[in-house]
């Protein structure tokens, strides 16, 4: 993809993801973490830049993949063992991964121009979810709606139909008369 110097090395960047943590068992979430993958000496390795954390593989894929599974694993470990969100927040927030960010925002911007970059990529999908949930739950209100005012109408007829008009007669007074 492109070269980039970081910490006074040059470094092959292949691709960028973004993970989406989701923790319902604290009651705080993780904000999207970040990523990319680059190439040194036959290997790629991936970086997560929140929390500095690296894995290697054979392949791209299998870099993302085991970057994926260690974050999970040390977000598991700071839950249960570490200080929590503010041991997340503070490791985050301590600007050692600053270059990288560089890197990363740089080419998320050469993306975005084509509209290719990941956040318009997944909050294109995330947004277009809501609005396939809000039109699903829209119809079914309507159906629901009509369903029950149709009910309603049933009903009301069923109570007028208990009485059936035979005939009418009518006679003017005069002619009664």
């Amino acid at each position: 993809m492109a070269i980039y110097r970081i910490n006074s090395e040059n470094i092959d960047i292949v691709g960028l993801g973004k993970m989406i943590i989701d923790t319902r068992s604290v009651s705080w979430n993780i904000p999207h973490l970040h990523f990319f993958v680059s190439f040194n000496a036959g290997s790629y390795e991936s970086t997560c830049l929140e929390f500095g954390l690296v894995a290697t593989g054979n392949t791209q894929e299998e870099a993302a993949e085991r970057l994926i599974e260690h974050t999970i694993y040390h977000i598991g470990a700071v839950i249960n063992n570490g200080d929590g969100f503010e041991e997340f927040k503070e490791v985050s927030l301590n600007g050692f991964m600053n270059e990288y960010w560089g890197a990363y925002r740089h080419i998320e911007f050469c993306l975005a121009e084509t509209k290719r970059d990941l956040s318009n990529e997944v909050e294109s999908r995330i947004v277009r979810a809501l609005q396939e949930l809000f039109d699903k739950r829209v119809k079914d209100l309507i159906y629901s709606m009509a369903r029950t005012a149709a009910d309603e109408a049933i009903k009301e007829y069923e109570k007028m139909s208990v009485f059936k008009i035979n005939s009418v007669r009518y006679v003017s007074l005069e002619a009664a008369a």
